[in-house]
């Protein structure tokens, strides 16, 4: 029996042996590299270094063979330090441990000092950095207790084995040790901090290049999507050039970038291809950031969010950012449309993204992440490249279109002016003084005097161009009648525009002068204004809805000394900046003046409508004769 007890002892002893890390020499910094001790939980006594940790998991390190996960955890390890040791004072620096940390560090089970605070709450938790504390060893033989808090805090940045390497030696090697390790960190992510940083500069210029090119939106929603994905980049690689030295507040600060990339990669799509967003893309936007803030959510509430949660949630957000592509580019895109290059950037660039963290959800390794981000980082220059040279091309594009637009806009008004001056007749009996101001390049409004006794004033539904060449319509149509009777006049051109308004009406108001006086035949339009009064008229549908109407005509009396106002509704729905009309009360009050001073009140009013305006009165010889 005493002889099975010693063989114990000796495999026990061996075994310790085994797992404690040799200290050469501390003359130079010693990497604590070898088997250290697992344990989940939290139990002060394990600081003791008298403690039985034989049962608890086996970790090498520095290699990532174990994830302490969230909560606490131990770590212990044994070191023998060598016979001859330095004068100086020695210095203990610790790697990095999790995503989010704070930790205590004990020596033969004295704490040495503290990385934040393990007790605290998440926003207390830091990101991996390294940290020294000054050790005074009494003894060879030492145990160091580490009492760990984790958190996996998703969008925090990676470390490799270097930087998780663990150190001991003299003070100020060990202190040139931490700045060294900060030195590599910089090194390992300068070239993509110099990409972020070159990246910034077109962005800030597409952002700015709105305020003169204001017909091109599509610059400063790309101006915005590119530098809320450099900047997100780069919080993600190094935080704390950012001023940025809490876990939680890395993430928020990412998943605020992230949100703008997102919401402004809708605006880029919707304004390249000139569609408007559909609610299917809003609810792909919306699921991508849901998707995206979920991981951190979680973790904030307490609860596990196992590591591949990052991988997953960009590659749901860059499934989303494929779907809004979809919904408003690939799916909407008219034949004909030259955009093929653009296509072509936008799926290679996504179908990177896209690939680059499947990848990452099945081969976890250090390599493949350091790999996909070279790709992510190669496909984002590109994919900057050529939407920078496309979109220019696009906008020098729809520039000279829309200045060939412009140009046939003012010829059409040109010829519209026209044709309403050629279709005037003379009377040298009446007084007639037309205004037309259209509230575009070309208007929906007309005025035709017929006959030098005859005015009709009328407006068509609608506005613009399409609206102008329904004008057109009508004034061609009226020159093919011959009729005398304004109630007969407007029911012929009533039955002539049925069927052919595309779906819309035209309001007429038709006013024939003689020796009786003045016969009024109102078709849906104002009636006329007669001595400063709205005259009362029976008025029929408007023209252009269906046929075989009757329009009942009103005899009035006009002589010498009265005056007549005709008016498009663009006079009376005249709104200024608080929305109020200017209506039919001011109009009364104004319709004895002339029709330039009346044009000219109702557009300081506040104009968003055609505005046409006829006064008609006789002229002083016949009202001298």
């Amino acid at each position: 029996m005493e002889r099975m007890k010693a063989i114990l002892l000796l495999a026990l002893a061996a075994t310790a042996s085994a797992q404690t890390i040799q200290v050469q020499s501390l003359f130079q910094p010693a990497p604590l590299s070898g088997i250290w001790k697992h344990q989940k939980g939290d139990d002060p006594r394990w600081a003791d270094p008298s403690f039985d940790d034989s049962a608890w998991q086996n970790v090498k390190m520095p290699e990532r063979s174990v994830n302490p996960g969230d909560g606490f955890s131990w770590f212990r390890l044994r070191l023998r330090l060598p016979e001859n040791m330095p004068k100086e004072p020695l210095a203990l620096m610790i790697g990095g441990f999790g995503l989010a940390q704070a930790y205590e560090v004990f020596w033969n089970g004295e704490r040495i000092g503290m990385l934040s605070e393990p007790a605290g709450n998440l926003w207390t938790l830091v990101p991996p950095v390294p940290r020294v504390f000054e050790v005074r060893p009494a003894v060879r033989d030492v145990v160091i207790a580490i009492r760990l808090r984790t958190v996996f805090i998703p969008w925090v940045y990676r470390l490799d084995a270097l930087h998780r390497t663990s150190w001991i030696g003299t003070s100020q090697p060990v202190a040139l040790l931490a700045e060294a390790w900060q030195s590599r960190r910089i090194d390992r992510v300068l070239p993509q901090l110099l990409i972020a940083a070159a990246l910034m500069i077109p962005g800030f210029f597409f952002l700015l290049l709105p305020l003169w090119r204001r017909d091109a939106p599509e610059y400063y929603w790309f101006g915005i999507w590119l530098l809320s994905t450099t900047l997100g980049r780069a919080l993600g690689v190094y935080p704390d050039a950012f001023g940025l030295q809490r876990g939680l507040v890395v993430s928020c600060a990412i998943i605020l970038a992230t949100g703008f990339t997102v919401g402004s990669w809708v605006g880029v799509i919707s304004a390249i291809f000139q569609r408007r967003v559909t609610l299917a893309a809003w609810l792909a936007a919306a699921t991508g950031l849901l998707v995206n803030t979920a991981p951190l959510i979680l973790s904030i509430g307490g609860v596990s969010v196992p590591e591949f949660s990052r991988s997953l949630a960009a590659l749901v957000v860059s499934i989303c950012l494929f779907l809004v592509y979809y919904e408003l580019g690939w799916q909407r895109s008219r034949p004909g449309e030259r955009t093929g290059a653009i296509h072509i950037a936008i799926l290679g660039y996504l179908a990177t993204n896209c690939l680059v963290f499947t990848g990452q959800l099945i081969w976890r390794g250090e390599i493949f992440y350091v790999q996909g981000n070279l790709a992510r980082t190669v496909s984002l220059l590109l994919f900057t490249f050529a939407m920078t040279i496309l979109i220019n091309q696009r906008s020098v594009r729809l520039q000279r279109e829309r200045e060939r637009l412009g140009r046939e806009l003012e010829s059409a008004a040109e010829v519209q002016q026209l044709l309403l001056s050629s279709s005037s007749g003379t009377n040298s009996l009446l007084d007639i003084d037309p205004v037309y101001l259209p509230a575009q390049e070309v208007g929906g409004d007309f005025y035709v005097v017929l006959n030098h006794n005859t005015l009709l004033v009328g407006d068509v539904s609608g506005k613009g161009l399409k609206a102008a060449m329904q004008v057109s319509a009508t004034v061609g149509a009226l020159r093919a009648l011959h009729l005398a009777s304004p109630g007969a006049l407007l029911a012929a051109l009533n039955d002539s525009l049925a069927d052919h308004t595309g779906g819309g009406f035209v309001t007429c108001v038709c006013v024939r002068f003689d020796a009786q006086g003045m016969t009024v035949a109102n078709a849906g339009h104002i009636p006329p204004y007669r001595n400063g009064m709205e005259t009362e008229v029976d008025s029929g549908l408007p023209l252009g809805v269906v046929t075989g109407m009757v329009y009942p005509e009103t005899t009035l009396p006009f002589g010498p000394g009265d005056r007549v106002m005709l008016l498009s509704d663009g006079v009376v729905e005249a709104a200024n900046a608080k929305s109020e009309l200017f209506g039919f009360d001011r109009t009364r009050e104004i319709s004895m003046q002339s029709a330039q001073e009346i044009a000219a009140v109702a557009k300081a009013w506040g104009q968003n409508d055609d505005i046409t305006v006829v006064t008609i009165g006789v002229t002083q010889r016949e009202a001298q004769a």
